[in-house]
């Protein structure tokens, strides 16, 4: 598949909708119709950038016991979804840095010590080129209202017996749910995880 440029279609508030226009392997023309925080990609190097331009925090309690997600109503759905919390990297803002205001502004819990962090992954590969970075953390405190007025969340403290539960009836992200399936019933061993080591690869890097 070659690349062969790029147009925006509408530009909105918080995103804005591409057509990219490739060539096949057969010599036929495809349009691929995508949505993008970047107001103005014009490259194949910007389209395909993968630097961090959100944050997802993964809180686990002190003993590793108790995940802790948010209950959100999800507008572009309609419903509420079990979600880690997460939001925009501000400029100037590492990662982690960001991790911590979100997890604060949020959820009112306090960041303990970062776990690891992963390399960027893209967000849903076929509809947008969004990227985060996943920031896996001992968290600790009392849960407090989200301080925001746009948006509508429900911090929650969760055990296995709960999420064992929630895999079974609730909406989630798919995220969120791959992990909890993992923490329930496979071994993360994340203790092993604990770093003094440098953050994985330059791809989560901004």
């Amino acid at each position: 598949m070659q690349f062969k440029g790029i147009k925006q279609i509408e530009k909105g508030n918080f995103i804005n909708r591409y057509d990219i226009l490739y060539e096949s392997n057969d010599h036929k023309e495809k349009t691929y119709e995508i949505v993008s925080r970047n107001p103005n990609i014009t490259s194949l190097e910007e389209l395909s950038d993968w630097s961090s331009k959100t944050v997802c925090i993964i809180g686990l309690s002190r003993n590793h016991n108790r995940i802790l997600l948010n209950k959100e109503y999800q507008m572009a759905v309609g419903d509420w979804v079990y979600n880690f919390p997460s939001g925009l990297i501000d400029e100037g803002e590492t990662p982690t840095e960001a991790a911590k205001r979100e997890l604060m502004e949020e959820t009112g819990l306090r960041f303990v010590k970062r776990i690891v962090r992963l390399k960027s992954s893209f967000n849903s590969v076929g509809l947008s080129n969004e990227s985060t970075s996943c920031v896996i953390a001992i968290v600790d405190g009392d849960i407090q209202e989200s301080n925001s007025s746009f948006e509508e969340i429900e911090a929650v403290w969760l055990s296995k017996n709960d999420v064992k539960e929630l895999l079974k009836t609730s909406k989630m992200s798919a995220r969120a749910q791959l992990f909890c399936f993992l923490w329930v019933y496979g071994d993360l061993c994340l203790d092993r995880f604990y770093e003094d080591q440098e953050d994985f690869g330059k791809g989560n890097l901004r």
